[in-house]
Parts: C-alpha cells; structure tokens; sequence
C-alpha cells in the first residue's frame, strides 16, 4: 500500500472531522445535546395522552406482573402473558411504587430507554463511520415514529436497543483500541495496560449481551450479529480476527455464564414461552414443506422501509413504511453503499484462497484498518492508518439483516416490534449516502472572488436537514395526529374511558351510572381507574350490553356506534345528561313484574325468571341485597401462567331439564362485574338456550356457583338452584 496515499487519505478524514468542531465550541456535541433535548421533549409531551389511552399489554406489565416483584415475587421469566423476561418489571416496579399507577410509573421507564438510545447510536455511529452517521442517526431515531411508539409506552421492547448499542459500542472500543508507540519498560507496560482495558471492554460487551437476553425474546439475535461479523472477518481479516481472538472468546464466555440461569429456568418452565410458538406460524409452515409463507413475509418485511409496513393498528398505521420518498431513498442507499464495502475485498480474497488452494502460498493480507473516531493526528498507531470501511460496513449490513430476521419467520411480518433490534442500524443506514459524499474528494477549487468556495461544506449540512426535516414533518404528525385518531386505534387503546375519565374528573356530580364494556376482562375498569383523579367519588358498574342491562343505577353510558342490545326498545337518551366523547348517556324504563325474591348467601336475590320457549331465551333479574360476600380479587394476565385460573369467580347457570332430570342444555356466564356491584343495585341479563333437535324439555333450573371450584352457591333455604316449571 502506497504510504503516501495512506497518509494523504487520513489526512482528509481528519480534517473533514475536524470542519464541524472548528467554532469555538465543540459543536458535534452541541449538536447531540440538543438533540438529546429534542428526544426527551418529543417522548414526554402529553405523555398522559399519546398513546390515546391504555392498552392491557401495559396493564399486565405493571399492575400484575411488576406488581409481582413488590409483592417480593422475583423471577428471571415471568409465565404471565404467554412468557416475559424479568429485567424490565424489576425495573419497572420501583417506579411504579414511587409513582404510583399512573402514566407516569407506568410509562417514563420506557422514555428513559427510549431516550438513552439517541446518544448512544450517536456514540457508535461515529465510532464506525464518524460524526455524520452518528449525527443523523440519532436525530432520526430522536423524532422517528418508529422509537416514539416504543418510547412512549410501557413495553419492554424498548430496553433492547439500547443494550445492543451498549454491547456494540464496547465491542468495538476493544476492537479498535489505541496501542501507543513507546520504548522501553514503558512499552511493556503500556503493553499491558491496554490489553486489560481491551479485555474489560469485551466483558462489558458480553454483560451487555448477556442482559439483553433478560429483556425481550429478540435480544437471543444480537449474539448471531457478532458471530457472523467474526465469520466476515475470518475471510478478510483474519490477522485481527487473530490478534483479538482471546478477546471476543472471552466477550462470548461472559455472555454465555449470565445467560445460562435465564435457560435454566426456561427449560424448568418450557409452556412459559407459549408467545414464541404463537408468533412462529412461518417457521411452523416452512418445517412442513410450506415455504410460500416464509417467502411472503420476507418481501413484506424488505418493502416496510419504502412500500409497506406493520399491519398492526397497535403499534403503526396499518401498512405504513418506515421511511417517506427521501429518507426510503437514503436508506437503500446506505443497504448498497455498506453491502459495496463489505463485498469488495471478496474476489482478492477467494484469488488468494485460489493460490494458496494450488499450492502457491501468498502471504495472508495485512490487518484491515479500522476507522480513526477522535484526534486522529494525535495519536501514533500500532498498525494501519484509516483506508478502508469494509469492517464496519460488514458489520452494519450484518446488523441490519439479522435484525429484520424476525419479520421474515414471525407474524405478522415487517414487525416493528419483532425487528426493533433494527432500529438504531437502519438509521445509521440512512446516513451513509450523506457520509459517503462527505468523504469524496469531490470539492471545487478556490475561487479568490466567490464567497462560494467549497460546494461540499455546504452540501452536506443542507442534505442532512432536507433529510431529518423530511422525517420530522411526515412521522411527527403521524404518531401525534394521524395515528391516535383511528378508530380501531381509540378502541384497542381505550381512547373514550380516558376521555371519560377527564369528564369525570371535570364534572364531580356524576357518580352513580352503569357502563356498556365491550372487552372481556376486568382491564376496562382497571384503565378508568387509572385515569380518575383521587377525589374523584364515582362508582360505575361494569356490564356487558349484549346480555344485560341495569335497572338501578338507571343511568348508563352506552359506547357509540351501539352495540346490538336486546333491551334496546326500553332505552331512550338520558334527560339533562350530554353525550362524552363516545359514549351516550341512556336511561332504561324496563320494569320488572313482581316475583317473591329468592335470595342466595352470598347477597344476591333473583327477582325475576321467565322463560320464552319461542326463542330459548331465559330472562333473569337479580338485585343486590346486602355487600356481596365474593371470593378475593386477584389482577391475572391475560393469558394467565400455565395452571392459574383466570376466569371469573361468580357465574349463573341456566339450563333446560326433561321430565326425568336429564339435562338437555344450558348457557352459564354472569355478565356484570359483580366486583363493582353496590346494594340496591338491580339487573337482568339473558342466557340463550339453544335445544338439541327433538328435545322436550320439562324445567328450567338456574342458580349460582363459583366457576374455578364447581361449587354451587345455596340459597338461604339450602337448596342447589331454582326451578321453574315451562309453561308457567
């Protein structure tokens, strides 16, 4: 290699750092402050708000499973909800016990990852390329809708990119490290001093690895990064390769010890990763010979950058790409510019293996060299000068590739959620088209009278804010307007409880009323809780408006559009009541005939039974008498851990019996929350008894019982159930 050139080339770098730190101040870190601000402002304004509401995922992550650890219940993998990685509601529970369950003990652990991630992809980004990559790819992760979602939220998905940058950023400290020329008893020692400041470097690679395990499934990914990478430079850099072998084995070795206590407690509790199985419908096709599946997620997942993207109304708006025109535009240019980098060294190298396979030895390559990253012209290298980004190239196309992997073998494909170990290399990606012009020799000669001297100065900064401002007038609006406006997003994110909450909150006077749920679960209640003020005095009950109806409270709150009710001939709108958010205020003038009640022991007396052998509906009413005596509430995911019940505690049976006691059918289920029900409270609700053909039946029996024992609940009589006679 030509000294001269060498020395010619990383002069240029150099210098080319250099322009944008040369006003006094350090303006790159100017720059990443201020865009560190800007991250933090966009992931904390009307926190409350964006998301529109709650959704149970979040709910389950804090009120039950973080909870868990305040109740002293430590575990490195939570069965809960199809399986959980412990690490985040270790950190989520003291946040959600200083405060309290809200949005911000629930959401601001993850604006904290979220924010973190900004500075470090600036970190890494510079470290592999230099201060534009690192620049740009932390001001489009900063208003990026993509790390908004994520960052506003209580996921845990967001913790993973910033352990992955973490672990990256050590690896590559170790990797590059400075080795300074001395003589002497000084050279040894300095020898030795940087090989243990190597060393430790790679350990705190590995932890970091190693904890992104205890995080999110996809963090298992980030070590086949760095092993392919040692496979890429076992071809065209095996003298570093050889060099820093120990290292790496040692990063890998570290990582490998923490992860094993996680796989022990997994292979101890395999149906704990149910989620993984439910996700892996492509792989599950492809094991059995069905590829077509594999191969349409792996287009849906290429086109989520420029063409289409997550389908899911959760987490994106239905099919939008990452990237509008421009920024698609650069990022596919950054995918050619890195794969051109990481494919030219090939042929020399499979010449030379063709040579040496022959049986004409060649000396293998020099060691690669590797990107200078600060005050390049003050420190004398053990090795090469900057001549090449082959490596770091290889390594953010690697990076990227294993990161969108998810998307190709999961449901549903072009997953942000699955992919979001992605997240930071894309858009380093996007930055490469402007990094490679910023090191092209390319600039205009002086010109004494032009106050236009160098075109490139110029270019470069005017490219860099085209491209963020891009991003941030198309993804800002999207995530704060377009997004939480959809109606399936307000429905999925309870968008109408917290705009009910905020009436409640305004409006003291309303207190006793009835709402139409439409989720199953108690997570409805548990989201309008969440958002009432503590001297909020409100008591609403919870039903289900396609089975039941509330008497008294005579006031109900029915979600618009209207969900078909059969008591919908004895609603009409509520007089003196308006109408919040979606939600219509009805009064009932349903009235019950008079029937001697027949109370049970837990407090609840059936006031009402009729039975309609046209239509098979058995009709109901119960009124509350005294405080239930119920069994305790406990919160439980949804889905609850292999082996916990889940259900309900209190259900009704109804069921249709021939002349001989034989049963014939029945329908159980209790569609009130009998949790939120007040003596007074007065209620009917309808069970649907479908005959079998050429059944007669003779009776009707119905009564109370507790689902997760079988136990039936007497009446204060003794007796099992009620019977009513057909006919009668």
């Amino acid at each position: 290699m030509n000294p001269s050139r060498i020395t010619h080339h990383a002069s240029r770098i150099t210098d080319y750092r250099l322009r944008i730190t040369d006003y006094g101040l350090p303006l790159e870190k100017i720059l990443i402050v201020s865009l560190t601000l800007l991250a933090f402002a966009a992931r904390v304004w009307q926190l409350a708000d964006f998301p529109p509401g709650w959704r149970d995922d979040e709910l389950i992550n804090s009120l039950v499973i973080s909870q868990k650890v305040l109740d002293g219940d430590w575990q490195l993998f939570y069965p809960d909800a199809s399986g959980n990685e412990g690490f985040y509601f270790i950190l989520n529970a003291p946040m959600l016990a200083l405060f309290g369950a809200n949005f911000v003990g629930l959401r601001l652990l993850s604006v904290f990852w979220g924010l973190t991630a900004v500075p470090l992809t600036w970190l890494l980004g510079r470290k592999l390329f230099g201060p534009w990559v690192g620049l740009l790819a932390a001001a489009g992760l900063a208003i990026s809708f993509w790390s908004l979602m994520y960052s506003r939220f209580a996921l845990r998905q967001i913790v993973t990119p910033t352990l992955l940058l973490l672990a990256f950023y050590f690896f590559w400290r170790a990797l590059t490290g400075v080795r300074y020329q001395v003589s002497g008893v000084t050279h040894h020692a300095s020898r030795i001093t940087d090989y243990r400041l190597r060393i430790t470097d790679y350990g705190l690679a590995g932890f970091w690895l190693a904890l992104g395990f205890y995080v999110y499934f996809a963090g298992r990914g980030v070590p086949l990064i760095l092993l392919a990478f040692c496979g890429y430079m076992a071809i065209v850099a095996w003298p570093l390769l050889r060099r820093e072998w120990r290292g790496i084995v040692f990063m890998f070795v570290v990582t490998a010890v923490l992860v094993i206590p996680l796989f022990i407690t997994i292979q101890r509790q395999p149906e704990a990763e149910a989620r993984v199985g439910e996700l892996a419908g492509p792989l599950i096709a492809a094991r059995a010979g069905d590829f077509s599946l594999i191969q349409k997620h792996v287009v849906a997942t290429l086109s989520m950058f420029h063409a289409d993207g997550d389908d899911e109304w959760l987490y994106n708006i239905p099919h939008r790409p990452v990237f509008g025109s421009l920024g698609a535009l650069f990022t596919w240019g950054g995918v050619f510019i890195a794969l051109y980098y990481t494919l030219r060294p090939l042929p020399e190298w499979a010449r030379q293996a063709g040579t040496r396979l022959r049986g004409k030895q060649k000396p293998l390559p020099p060691v690669p060299p590797l990107p200078i990253t600060h005050h390049a012209s003050r420190i004398t290298h053990h090795g090469s000068p900057i001549t090449d980004y082959r490596l770091p190239s290889a390594f953010l196309l690697i990076w990227w590739l294993v990161g969108i992997s998810p998307g190709f073998v999961s449901v549903p494909p072009a997953s942000l959620g699955h992919t979001i170990i992605a997240l930071p290399a894309i858009y380093m990606l996007m930055a490469l088209p402007i990094w490679r012009l910023g090191i092209g020799d390319w600039r205009l000669k002086r010109a004494s009278k032009s106050p236009i001297s160098n075109l490139q100065s110029l270019l470069l900064p005017l490219l860099a804010f085209i491209l963020i401002a891009t991003i941030a007038i198309r993804d800002l609006p999207d995530y704060f307007e377009t997004w939480p406006q959809r109606g399936m997003v307000r429905f999925l994110y309870r968008a109408d409880l917290h705009e009910l909450a905020a009436h409640l909150n305004e409006n003291p006077g309303l207190e006793e009323f009835a709402i139409a749920s439409l989720l199953d679960g108690p997570w409805d209640k548990v989201a309008l809780q969440i958002d009432l003020d503590e001297d909020t005095a409100v008591t609403p009950r919870w039903y289900h408006p396609e089975r039941a109806l509330f008497l008294q409270p005579a006031l109900s709150l029915h979600w618009s559009p209207v969900v078909p009710s059969p008591y919908t001939d004895w609603l009409e709108p509520a007089a003196g009541q308006t109408t919040i958010g979606h939600f219509s205020p009805v009064q009932t003038t349903l009235a019950l005939p008079e029937q001697t009640p027949v109370c049970f022991a837990n407090g609840l007396c059936n006031v009402h039974a009729a039975y309609d052998p046209a239509t098979g509906i058995l009709e109901l009413g119960w009124q509350v008498a005294r405080p239930l005596d119920l069994p305790p509430f406990h919160l439980i995911s949804n889905p609850p851990p292999p082996g916990v019940y889940a259900g309900p505690r209190l259900s009704i049976f109804g069921q249709l019996l021939a002349a001989d006691g034989r049963y014939l059918t029945g329908d159980d289920g209790f569609w009130v929350d009998p949790y939120t029900l007040q003596p007074g409270d007065l209620f009917v609700q309808q069970h649907r008894l479908t005959l079998p053909p050429d059944a007669q039946p003779a009776t009707v029996a119905f009564g109370l019982y507790d689902p997760m024992t079988g136990e039936r609940i007497l009446t204060d009589d003794g007796r099992d159930h009620i019977t009513l006679e057909i006919g009668d």
